[in-house]
C-alpha cells in the first residue's frame, strides 16, 4: 500500500497547481495497481483515499481547475471517495511538494529567485515526465527567440533540474521518403528535455532520440525548412519515438575503410 500511495502522490504532484480530479486518479494509478496485484474496486479506492487525505501536503479542492485559483478547500475528514467523485473534487499537492517533484529541494532557501519563465519552463518539462518535451515546443510556446530561450534551458540544466537529449524530428508526409534531408526538408534537430529524475540515462554520445511525426506535410515544395525550425514539436503519444544508436553504422564504415 505504501508504494501505491507514493505513486498517487507522484500523480498528484505532476499535475502541479491544477491538481488531479479524483475520478482521473484511478486510471493514472492503473500501472501501480497492476504491479501491486490489486483491482480498481471500492475497497482499494477507499484505502488509498483514506491515506491521502490525512497527509498535510495534500488538499481536497472543490470545483474545476482555473488558471490561478485552486478553488475552495474541502476541510472535512469525513468526506468519502464516492462523494469526492460525485462532486467533482480534485486532489492538489502543496507548493512545497510540487517544488520537490520538480527537483527544487534547495532553491526555496536560495538568495536568488528563479525567473517566471524559468519556473514555467521547468513546470512544462516536469508535467511531461518520461515523455519529455522538445526544446522547440517550449521556445514557441513562450514566444521567444531560439537564442534567448537557449539560456533559459542552459540555466535549468546548470542547476541540474533538467537534462537534454539530442533529438532529430522527421516528418512523415505524402510522397516517397528520401534519405537526403536537405532535399525533402522533413528533418530538424532539437533537444528533448526531461526532469533529471525522468532522464533517459541509458543513452550514450552515439545515440539520439528520433521522433517521427505523421501527416504534417503535404508536399516537399509547399514546406520550407525554416518553417520547421520555428515550429512546435512536443513529444506525445501520436508520434513514433525511438532511440537510434549510430555506433554500429559508424563502425561498419570504419571497417570498410580499413579493408579498402
Amino acid at each position: 500500500m505504501d508504494a501505491l500511495v507514493s505513486a498517487a502522490l507522484e500523480e498528484v504532484s505532476a499535475r502541479l497547481s491544477a491538481g488531479i480530479p479524483v475520478t482521473d486518479l484511478w486510471a493514472a494509478l492503473r500501472g501501480a495497481l497492476e504491479a501491486a496485484g490489486l483491482p480498481i474496486g471500492p475497497a482499494v479506492k477507499r484505502a488509498v483515499w483514506a491515506r491521502l487525505i490525512v497527509l498535510p501536503v495534500i488538499s481536497v479542492v472543490l470545483g474545476e481547475a482555473e488558471a490561478e485559483a485552486e478553488g475552495p478547500v474541502v476541510d472535512d475528514p469525513k468526506v468519502g471517495v464516492e462523494d469526492a467523485e460525485r462532486l467533482g473534487m480534485r486532489l492538489v499537492a502543496s507548493a512545497a511538494l510540487r517544488d520537490n517533484f520538480l527537483g527544487m529541494y534547495d532553491l526555496r532557501h536560495s538568495k536568488s529567485e528563479m525567473s517566471a519563465v524559468q519556473k514555467k519552463a521547468l513546470q512544462r518539462v516536469g508535467a511531461s515526465r518520461t515523455s519529455g518535451v522538445t526544446q522547440n515546443d517550449l521556445c514557441k510556446s513562450f514566444g521567444m527567440e531560439g537564442n534567448n530561450f537557449h539560456y533559459i534551458v542552459q540555466s535549468l540544466q546548470s542547476q541540474k533540474l533538467i537534462v537534454r537529449r539530442s533529438t532529430i524530428i522527421k516528418f512523415k508526409g505524402n510522397g516517397a521518403e528520401k534519405e537526403d534531408a536537405s532535399q525533402n526538408k522533413r528533418v530538424t534537430n532539437t533537444n528533448s528535455l526531461y526532469l533529471t529524475r525522468y532522464a533517459k540515462d541509458c543513452m550514450n554520445s552515439h545515440q539520439r532520440i528520433e521522433i517521427i511525426k505523421p501527416g504534417l506535410l503535404v508536399s516537399n515544395e509547399e514546406t520550407n525548412i525554416d518553417d520547421l525550425q520555428d515550429g512546435t514539436f512536443g513529444v506525445n503519444s501520436d508520434n513514433d519515438v525511438s532511440i537510434h544508436d549510430y555506433l554500429p553504422a559508424m563502425k561498419a564504415i570504419c571497417d570498410k575503410l580499413e579493408e579498402a
